[in-house]
């Protein structure tokens, strides 16, 4: 059986969008993994884009705040 290290530098050369699909394959099966927002969170997010009183910040905003 390979291990995390064994895999990680044939990882590292996959292609982004590769290695967005491997992320996302690993999260779903984990137990207790962040599955994101449910529809009613989208449906209220997009309900306050239309309606003009959502509040937007750049990308750089964003990533200060989790701390990149």
């Amino acid at each position: 059986m390979k291990t995390l290290a064994d895999v990680l530098p044939d990882v590292d050369q996959l292609p982004e969008e590769d290695q967005a699909g491997l992320g996302a394959h690993l999260l779903a099966r984990l137990r207790d993994a962040p599955t994101g927002p449910d529809d009613e969170e989208l449906a209220c997010r997009e309900a306050e884009v239309d309606a003009g009183t959502a509040e937007f910040i750049t990308y750089d905003e964003l990533r200060k705040s989790v701390g990149r």
